[in-house]
């Protein structure tokens, strides 16, 4: 019997560069999150001068930021699973017999 893939295929995803541009969009989210909880917390604008100004703006960050962190992470989750399925088929019935 034949091998008929010769080649070993590695079990880790390939990662696109869609998947590290979601990735990027995640940071900038944490990052936004960050700044609505820190002023939050302080009262004030502590990372970045002036921003954010009030207690609205804020709470906006943070709201905002959960939305983007959660939507990148879909999106992340999706791309591996795009890049797992782009692989050679995996067996079937077929093959074993």
């Amino acid at each position: 019997m034949q091998n008929q893939n010769p080649k070993p295929s590695s079990p880790l995803p390939r990662l696109t560069q869609a998947f590290f541009g979601w990735a990027a969009v995640d940071l900038v989210a944490v990052l936004i999150v960050a700044l609505g909880a820190a002023y939050l917390i302080e009262g004030r604008a502590s990372l970045l001068p002036g921003f954010p100004a009030n207690t609205l703006q804020a709470w906006i960050c943070i709201g905002l930021g959960l939305v983007a962190v959660f939507v990148a992470a879909v999106k992340m989750m999706v791309e591996v699973m795009h890049s797992n399925a782009r692989r050679d088929p995996a067996a079937n019935d077929s093959s074993f017999s």
